[in-house]
């Protein structure tokens, strides 16, 4: 399965690049990507995206192709910082990844840099994934929940203290009740995220953010916390609740998208 995809404005390598998806491999100028238990590899050409091993489905769903792009951007395009991060990285894409892949995903990633949450996910995958195949390549989906049950070895992989939070989280959760949260208010089902074992506000709001359509999602982390001071605040030492408040007034229902271009930004570009 071949597919050509004219998508005028999309950055192939700072969407995937960007830290909201870790299940990728670059390969020359490809991307071989594990994502909703199946392979498939992408490549960019000026306006047009090549695809195999899925269909326009897919690319429309994963890369959230349905958004009004220009007008989410034109409505967050409120400040000179956020300004400069759209105007270095446009084409960077929120993504709609699988609910449970996002949640496991980043359950692994607390304190760690972008490569070894890569390298600790490939690790799960390889325990407990199904298998599957592309020509000679070889890789294995994220377990299913009742995947994770051996904690010795999830710790063995890589997960460390995560690993208690991968079982205990396994025996309570499933993509059924992941997706019942979209039905949801978004505080509330951020609230009901918050009450999973190892689930933070950080957590819920990236699995929230990039997997469950919350597009005011704002998650914030030390890159975040430390660029909103900066920027917005004079580096005056707030607090994540008067930040959150801001960022709700600033940018909107569309905050997700500002935090996606600031997070790269501020990762990127300042010191």
């Amino acid at each position: 399965m071949s597919v050509r995809l004219r998508i005028p404005d999309l950055s192939l390598k700072e969407t995937l690049e960007c830290g909201q998806f870790f299940r990728y491999t670059k390969l020359d100028d490809r991307y071989l990507l594990s994502a909703s238990n199946r392979i498939v590899w992408l490549w960019q050409r000026g306006e047009f995206l090549f695809c195999e091993g899925a269909d326009q489905d897919f690319l429309v769903h994963f890369f959230r192709l349905e958004d009004r792009f220009d007008q989410i951007l034109k409505s967050i395009d409120r400040d000179p910082f956020i300004h400069e991060a759209i105007e270095r990285y446009r084409g960077l894409r929120l993504l709609r990844q699988d609910p449970w892949e996002c949640l496991v995903s980043f359950l692994c990633s607390s304190a760690k840099a972008v490569s070894h949450i890569r390298a600790v996910v490939e690790a799960l995958c390889g325990l407990g994934g199904r298998k599957m195949t592309s020509g000679n390549v070889c890789s294995f989906s994220i377990p299913e929940p009742h995947g994770f049950c051996d904690i010795r070895r999830l710790e063995r992989a890589g997960a460390g203290f995560r690993a208690q939070y991968l079982v205990e989280v396994s025996k309570v959760v499933n993509r059924g009740w992941l997706l019942e949260l979209k039905r949801l208010p978004y505080d509330e089902a951020r609230s009901r995220l918050t009450k999973l074992p190892g689930v933070g506000k950080k957590i819920a709001d990236c699995v929230l953010l990039y997997s469950l359509d919350f597009l005011e999602a704002f998650p914030i982390d030390t890159w975040i916390a430390k660029g909103l001071r900066q920027a917005y605040f004079c580096g005056r030492s707030v607090g994540v609740k008067e930040m959150e408040a801001f960022v709700s007034t600033h940018f909107g229902l569309f905050g997700g998208y500002a935090q996606l271009y600031l997070y790269h930004f501020f990762r990127n570009v300042w010191p």
